[in-house]
């Protein structure tokens, strides 16, 4: 009975840390449904994120924006090829997201 306990446990653990990344999403379904109608010229890649409720590598600074809302701290660096930025985002793990060119170009987790 002990091991059926943790079992189901450690499943629900699982199951949980494969959604937290949409604990980090804020819009709902009505705003969601409202932006995509705003932005008809939008990317695919966008469109499945927000629908989605997940981030990815590719999806512009506005969606990003508009998914995770502003960024608790925010850093500037001129690189040679562009000005990158660092958007930071903090609940409970720590995601930094690096954009170039109005793009995320990378996604960074730190651990609590």
């Amino acid at each position: 009975m002990r091991f059926k306990k943790l079992g189901l446990l450690l499943m629900l653990g699982i199951v949980l840390a494969g959604c937290s990344q949409k604990s980090f999403i804020k819009p709902d379904q009505k705003q969601i449904d409202a932006y995509i109608q705003a932005h008809p010229d939008l990317a695919e890649l966008d469109k499945s994120c927000i629908y989605d409720g997940r981030f990815e590598i590719g999806i512009t600074q506005e969606t990003l924006l508009f998914l995770l809302g502003e960024p608790v701290k925010k850093e500037v660096t001129p690189q040679k090829w562009a000005q990158q930025e660092k958007y930071f985002y903090k609940k409970g793990n720590q995601k930094v997201f690096v954009i170039e060119d109005k793009h995320v170009v990378g996604i960074l987790e730190e651990e609590k």
